[in-house]
């Protein structure tokens, strides 16, 4: 995909444009151009949830609208990830105890955020309260200074302050750097245009934004700024052209590298799957090749849907007891008609229209109802449950379908999307298998295989035909039991370097997938959680027997790492409670089942071998 490149020298006429438009629409264009997607689900933090004192509270002042309007809007990323932002946000604004220097006869302040650290605080002028999207004002230095021409300008500057630094790359120089060469600030004001906001003022940096094509650039003119310039770029390239733009120099280590990189989709050719086909890793094998079979429902399901043309997917259980209908605008309708009193219960679940819906009854007479959307959002939830906010899970692509199961290892859940991607989880163990099976999937189908009663098919159909994929669950689920032993560890607690284990036996599962930079990100977070020469970490012990266990599957995609990082665990001091003892004596055990690696035609692999040797010897 042809990567567009957004010349942010343009950005102060895309402000001036902004009037007559949504007043969001320019924050959500920030937001999606730096990398930030719609997590699907519900917030997870309200409005309610942040610093919520009475005092200073007048109740009789009214809210401006721009925040409220940001409080309830799917577009307001703070809401679904505050730690993007480090702030604290004030519900309802109070009243600060600075007072502006204004001509006006109120001069109170309403605060509506505050610093992470409290060194200052945002508001607006009580006076201006009632104004629909009045001016920001921000403390610096015990006085009141402008910081944005409205409140819905200061909530896109704020992502535009945040996000670049979060999903972009990053080169920082310092104050001495900078002064040295005096010319690097005039090469920047010859070369780039400013943003056309006004200076952000947060701790002192008095900081002036400037846009290159995929990049902007901050100067910290103010005494607080602890780098008088930082660059950040959407791409690696782009950071480098504006550095030497400017003359400055660096080295590798100086680049900071996107925090978070959304994961890539699949490259696929169309569906193309023939009787007798089969998977390299024996994880399928296609029995059959007929014409299409989409699945049958009941028409009961559609008429969930009052206005039949936003109607966009149907499922049903047998009987049928249970009725599912997904809308264009987002919404899944549900009936249980085996109720005393049926009703329709509707939930607005989507921010996208539903693609697809499929429901399952368990043998414990639990009913889960699944749905997909355009935005590749999946939920899922009990008919008798509130839907729980995050979604199961999501992807930048539409879900072409799903479909659900009892198979002879439990539940399960299939999953297509438009790239051409399917999944299919485990639902008791969490284990999931990605299948690259191509392109144009339609419908998906899974049921148990009724020949043997050991596995499970797939029927995977096209516009041309469908398939039935004979699936081998053992091979499908390789880990299916590892996840379900990790469950079984009270890993909360435990401690690792970072507090409570909660996050281990996650991790350890992330280690087992086959997207290797999930892997190798999985591992390296594993590594500061538990490696410690002082045996600091009691998660440690348990967690060495399932990364042994890991190590020893071929397919791992992350294995030189893994192995190091176990033969890390080995390098350990004595500790109190004789920890360091368990720790070393963890790993030494499984220095017989690790041994053949000496001979790995991997040279990294060779070499980590070595070093668990060696930190295993004898002392």
């Amino acid at each position: 995909m042809t990567h567009e490149i957004m010349d942010y020298g343009q950005f102060a006429d895309r402000l001036a444009r902004q009037q007559g438009r949504s007043r969001w629409s320019l924050l959500a264009e920030v937001q999606r151009e730096w990398g930030y997607e719609d997590p699907g689900g519900e917030p997870g933090h309200s409005r309610w949830g942040g610093e919520n004192k009475e005092h200073g509270v007048d109740w009789d002042l009214p809210v401006p609208q721009a925040l409220n309007e940001w409080w309830d809007s799917p577009l307001n990323s703070f809401a679904f990830n505050p730690r993007l932002y480090w702030v604290h946000t004030q519900w309802p604004p109070r009243i600060s105890e600075l007072e502006a220097d204004t001509h006006l006869a109120d001069t109170r302040v309403c605060v509506f955020m505050s610093e992470y650290h409290y060194a200052h605080e945002w508001g607006y002028l009580a006076a201006d309260a009632e104004l629909p999207d009045p001016p920001v004002v921000v403390s610096v230095g015990g006085e009141w200074v402008p910081q944005s021409r409205s409140l819905s300008e200061f909530l896109m500057q704020l992502a535009f302050e945040r996000m670049p630094a979060h999903y972009g790359w990053t080169l920082r120089f310092g104050r001495d750097t900078v002064d040295a060469d005096p010319e690097v600030v005039r090469r920047l004001e010859a070369s780039y245009r400013e943003l056309g906001l006004l200076p952000w003022q947060e701790m002192g940096t008095d900081a002036l934004s400037y846009g290159a094509p995929d990049a902007v650039i901050r100067h910290g003119r103010g005494p607080g700024a602890d780098f008088k310039i930082v660059l950040n770029g959407r791409t690696r390239a782009a950071l480098l052209d504006v550095a030497r733009t400017l003359g400055l120099e660096w080295t590798d280590k100086d680049i900071r590298p996107p925090a978070e990189v959304p994961l890539p989709l699949e490259d696929l050719d169309p569906v193309s799957l023939s009787a007798g086909d089969a998977d390299p890793r024996g994880r399928w094998t296609v029995l059959t090749r007929e014409y299409p079979q989409p699945p049958v429902v009941a028409g009961a399901a559609a008429s969930l849907v009052e206005a039949p043309g936003t109607l966009r997917a149907v499922a049903s259980l047998q009987g049928p007891t249970l009725l599912v209908a997904g809308d264009t605008e987002g919404c899944v309708h549900v009936r249980e008609t085996d109720d005393e009193d049926p009703e329709t219960i509707t939930l607005a679940l989507h921010r996208a229209p539903v693609t697809s819906v499929t429901c399952l009854e368990l043998a414990s007479g639990t009913r889960l109802v699944l749905s997909g959307d355009a935005h590749g959002v999946i939920r899922y939830w009990s008919t008798r449950r509130k839907p729980l906010r995050a979604p199961f899970a999501r992807r930048s692509t539409p879900v072409s379908s799903l479909a659900a199961a009892v198979l002879p290892t439990g539940p399960a859940l299939a999953a297509a999307w438009a790239d051409g991607l399917v999944r299919v989880w485990d639902l008791a163990s969490d284990a999931v298998a990605n299948l690259r099976l191509g392109t144009g999937i339609k419908f998906l189908g899974l049921d148990a295989d009724s020949t043997d009663g050991a596995g499970g098919i797939l029927r995977v159909t096209d516009a041309d035909s469908t398939a039935a994929l004979r699936l081998d669950l053992d091979k499908l689920w390789p880990h299916r039991d590892l996840q379900l032993r990790l469950e079984s560890v009270d890993w909360g607690s435990l401690w690792t370097a970072r507090g409570p284990g909660h996050m281990v036996p996650e991790l350890i599962g992330k280690v087992t997938s086959d997207d290797k930079k999930t892997a190798m990100d999985a591992v390296h977070d594993l590594y500061r959680l538990l490696v410690s020469k002082e045996a600091a970490s009691t998660a440690a012990v348990p967690a060495i027997p399932f990364l042994v266990e890991i190590m020893t599957d071929p397919d791992n995609r992350a294995r030189s790492t893994l192995l190091l990082l176990i033969a890390d665990l080995a390098d350990v001091h004595q500790a109190r409670g004789g920890r360091g003892d368990a720790q070393l004596a963890a790993v030494r055990a499984a220095l017989p089942v690790l041994r053949y690696l000496h001979d790995d035609p991997e040279g990294p692999i060779r070499w980590a071998a070595n070093e668990l040797e060696q930190n295993c010897a004898a002392r």
